[in-house]
């Protein structure tokens, strides 16, 4: 009975024994699982992670590239502009800074410009305004106030500063040909070509 009774409890407690063994390795074969499943799910967060920073990494390099070229280009061509202006500054400027100051120079203008006038025309009759210091008055009352008759009046202009200009008696509208006008005009003019000579190969 003795015997009995102890073959019935060892077999209890080996099957108790088997059972939790079992049941402990499935608890660790899932814990494995879990773990490894942990471990990729936290792999596979960090490698989008550094691909994110990365690629934003990228991106703001890309930008800031894009920037730093766009800069540089602005600033050399603004450069390059300034050296055209500079350059048609020292050129032109004191070339008609000369020209303007010579008074045989604006007498020969103003005749070539009254000469060729079509007198024929509704608006014939004009004003040729001139400044007040230039000493022209005489000259072109003499000169011109003998072809012309009584198509043309002289007046001394506080607005003209160098040059001349020419109006019709109706102020419908005036023609400057001061030196501020002939030097925007021709930098106008050649600027294009300046510059393409400086920079284009």
């Amino acid at each position: 009975m003795e015997d009995t009774l102890k073959k019935l409890t060892d077999q209890i407690y080996n099957e108790g024994i088997t059972k939790a063994n079992e049941e402990a390795e499935i608890i660790i074969s899932n814990a494995k699982k879990e773990a490894e499943r942990i471990i990729e799910a936290a792999k596979k967060e960090s490698a989008e992670r550094i691909a994110k920073a990365q690629s934003d990494s990228d991106e703001l390099k890309k930008k800031v590239n894009t920037e730093l070229e766009l800069t540089a280009n602005q600033a050399v061509s603004s450069i390059k502009q300034s050296v055209t202006n500079v350059l048609l500054e020292n050129t032109i400027d004191k070339s008609l800074k000369g020209l303007f100051n010579d008074k045989d120079f604006l007498k020969e203008m103003i005749l070539t410009m009254v000469k060729n006038w079509d007198s024929t025309k509704e608006q014939a009759d004009f004003n040729i305004l001139f400044p007040e210091d230039s000493k022209l008055d005489q000259f072109l009352q003499s000169e011109l106030g003998k072809t012309l008759n009584n198509h043309v009046t002289f007046k001394p202009s506080k607005s003209v500063e160098n040059g001349f200009a020419i109006e019709t008696k109706g102020e419908s509208y005036k023609i400057s040909f001061t030196e501020k006008d002939f030097s925007s005009f021709i930098k106008e003019y050649i600027r294009p070509r300046t510059f393409e000579l400086l920079y284009k190969k």
